[in-house]
């Protein structure tokens, strides 16, 4: 089964818990920012900004440091 928001933000609370507010990495690289897509079936469709379809999952890229 696919992961839900719910899921990651609890897991993420979980480490917060128990190992302080630490930084977060990806396994090759610092992390500088968090884009999230709402995507129809990883598709994000918009016209002039605005999306053409209700979407049905979250696409999320960590963009690395430079």
């Amino acid at each position: 089964m696919t992961m839900k928001i719910s899921k990651l933000i609890a897991c993420l609370r979980a480490a917060q818990e128990k190992h302080g507010d630490l930084p977060v990495y990806t396994f090759d690289s610092d992390i500088k920012a968090v884009d999230v897509a709402a995507c129809r079936d990883g598709i994000q469709r918009t016209t002039d900004g605005v999306p053409d379809e209700e979407p049905n999952e979250l696409v999320i890229s960590f963009v690395p440091c430079n």
